[in-house]
């Protein structure tokens, strides 16, 4: 029970991690708290890219190193789903999904210190 609890926290702080950084806008501090894990007040990219990779791992149930459409149905649009789906396969790949992640960090960075607020 407390693993599937932590599941969808964690899915839930991806859903509204994407969606911050595709907005640019400063990230919630409950949210930053959760990916700041050396507790120095922001999150900075090796923090943000160990979150979406995990995030990425427990999307993945099937564990084939790809997403459906299906698997994140509930937390991206068809839209944001379509833009990280960069060959057009119908699934994201691990390197997609994490490529798509990792520029709107980049986006959401309008410092460009490499740290989110």
């Amino acid at each position: 029970m407390k693993t599937k609890i932590a599941t969808t926290v964690s899915i839930l702080l991806l859903c509204t991690a994407i969606a911050t950084a595709q907005q640019a806008t400063p990230m919630h501090e409950g949210h930053r708290d959760h990916l700041d894990t050396n507790d120095n007040g922001s999150v900075n990219k090796a923090e943000y890219q160990a979150f979406m990779t995990d995030a990425f791992e427990k999307l993945d149930t099937n564990r084939d190193g790809s997403l459906r459409a299906a698997d994140v149905g509930q937390l991206l649009t068809a839209d944001q789903f379509a833009a990280m789906d960069r060959d057009g396969s119908g699934s994201v790949s691990r390197t997609e999904f994490m490529n798509q992640v990792m520029a709107d960090f980049a986006k959401a960075d309008s410092s460009g210190d490499g740290q989110l607020q």
